[in-house]
C-alpha cells in the first residue's frame, strides 16, 4: 500500500505535468519542443490552474475538498486534452534525441557530469532533509487544511479558528501540496521534504537548461552541458548565508518564497529571453501567463515585483524589437496579477 501511494505521488508530480506540458509546447518552435521544456511548461500550467480555481474556493471560504474536486477534474479534463497531441510532441523528442546522440563524445561526458551533479543534489536533498523554521507556517497550513477541511481558517502556530488569513490566501501553495497529499495518501510534511524538495529542484535545473539552450545556441550549442555545470556548482556552494537564492533553492524550495526565488523568477527571465530573440510566439506568451500566475501562487511579493520587472521588460524587449505589439502583450499578461493584487488591497 505504502508503495502505491509513493507510485501515485510520483504520477501527480512527474508524469501529470509532464503531458500537461505538450499543451502551449506544440504552439512553440521546433528548438523548444524538449523534455525539459515540456516539463516546466506543465508544471507552471498546473500551477496557474490551482492559482485561478483555489482563490475564489479560499475568498468564499469553502472546503478544501470541493477545492480538490474541482481542481482534480480540471486537471483530469486537461491530461486527457494533452493526450490528444502525443504523437507529435513524441516526434519532437525523436529529432530533439537524435539530436543529442549526434553530439561529440566530449559533449556526452559533459552532459553526464551535469546530470550526475543535479542527480547527487536531489539525492542529498531527500537523504539530509532540512527542517526550516517557515516551515511552523507551511508545513502546519497543510496539516491544518488537510485535518480539518478549512483554508486559511485557523491559525497555523496554535490550530485555532481565525479570520481568514488574507495575507496569505492568494499564495495557495501550501493548499497545493495538501492536494497532493491527499490524493496521494502521503502525509503533506513527507510531500514536501521528499518528494517536492527533490522533483521542484529537478524543475529548477530545467528552466536553468532552457535558458541555457537560449544564450548558447547554434555555433555554442556544445557549451550548454558546460553551462549546467557551472550552474549546478554555483547553487551547491552558494549557502554562504540563510538568504541567498541557493540556500533557498537547496533547503526550503517547497516554501513559496522558495519557489518564487529559485523557479518563478528565473522562468520570468526565460520567458523575456525568448520574447527578445524570436518576438511574439502563443506558446511563449502562454507560458508567461502561467508563469505570472505561478507567481501569486508562490507568495503575495508578486503583486508588487512581477509588474515592476515585466513593465521594464516590455519597454526594453519593445525597443530592442521595434515593435510596440509585444510591450502591449507582455503588459496584457500581468492584468491578472494587477486584478488579484487589486482585490488583496481591498481585502487586507
Amino acid at each position: 500500500m505504502e508503495i502505491l501511494k509513493w507510485g501515485m505521488l510520483a504520477f501527480l508530480v512527474l508524469p501529470v505535468p509532464f503531458v500537461l506540458g505538450m499543451i502551449p509546447v506544440k504552439y512553440m518552435d521546433r528548438a523548444q519542443k524538449t523534455p525539459a521544456m515540456t516539463y516546466l511548461c506543465g508544471c507552471f500550467l498546473s500551477f496557474a490552474v490551482f492559482e485561478t480555481v483555489a482563490v475564489p474556493f479560499i475568498l468564499l471560504e469553502k472546503s478544501f475538498t470541493a477545492l480538490a474536486v474541482a481542481y482534480t477534474v480540471i486537471i483530469g479534463v486537461l491530461f486527457i486534452y494533452a493526450l490528444s497531441g502525443i504523437r507529435q510532441a513524441l516526434a519532437s523528442y525523436r529529432g530533439w534525441f537524435r539530436d543529442f546522440c549526434s553530439e561529440p563524445v566530449y559533449v556526452k561526458a559533459r552532459w553526464a557530469a551535469a546530470f550526475a551533479l543535479i542527480g547527487a543534489q536531489m539525492l542529498y536533498a531527500v537523504c539530509f532533509e532540512y527542517y526550516d523554521g517557515d516551515d511552523s507556517y507551511y508545513i502546519a497550513m497543510s496539516v491544518l487544511t488537510d485535518t480539518f477541511d478549512t483554508m486559511y481558517l485557523r491559525d497555523a502556530y496554535s490550530g485555532y479558528i481565525s479570520q481568514l488569513d488574507t495575507r496569505h490566501a492568494f499564495s495557495p501553495a501550501p493548499i497545493y501540496q495538501t492536494w497532493l497529499s491527499r490524493l496521494s495518501g502521503i502525509a503533506p510534511a513527507a510531500v514536501a521534504h521528499t518528494m517536492l524538495a527533490a522533483v521542484w529542484l529537478l524543475l529548477m535545473y530545467c528552466v536553468f537548461s532552457q535558458i541555457g539552450a537560449r544564450l548558447l545556441d547554434k555555433e555554442k550549442r556544445n557549451y550548454r552541458p558546460v553551462f549546467m555545470i557551472l550552474i549546478a556548482v554555483w547553487f551547491a556552494f552558494g549557502n554562504i548565508s540563510l538568504y541567498t537564492t541557493e540556500t533557498f533553492a537547496m533547503t526550503r524550495t517547497w516554501q513559496g518564497k522558495g519557489l518564487m526565488a529559485g523557479i518563478v523568477l528565473p522562468a520570468l527571465l526565460l520567458c523575456f529571453l525568448n520574447l527578445a530573440a524570436d518576438g511574439i510566439n502563443k506558446g511563449i506568451m502562454a507560458l508567461l501567463v502561467c508563469v505570472i500566475l505561478s507567481a501569486v501562487f508562490a507568495t503575495s511579493v508578486s503583486f508588487m515585483l512581477i509588474p515592476t520587472v515585466s513593465g521594464l521588460a516590455a519597454v526594453l524587449i519593445g525597443l530592442k524589437n521595434k515593435d510596440i505589439k509585444i510591450s502591449v502583450m507582455i503588459l496584457a499578461a500581468c492584468i491578472p496579477c494587477i486584478l488579484l493584487g487589486g482585490l488583496y488591497l481591498v481585502m487586507s
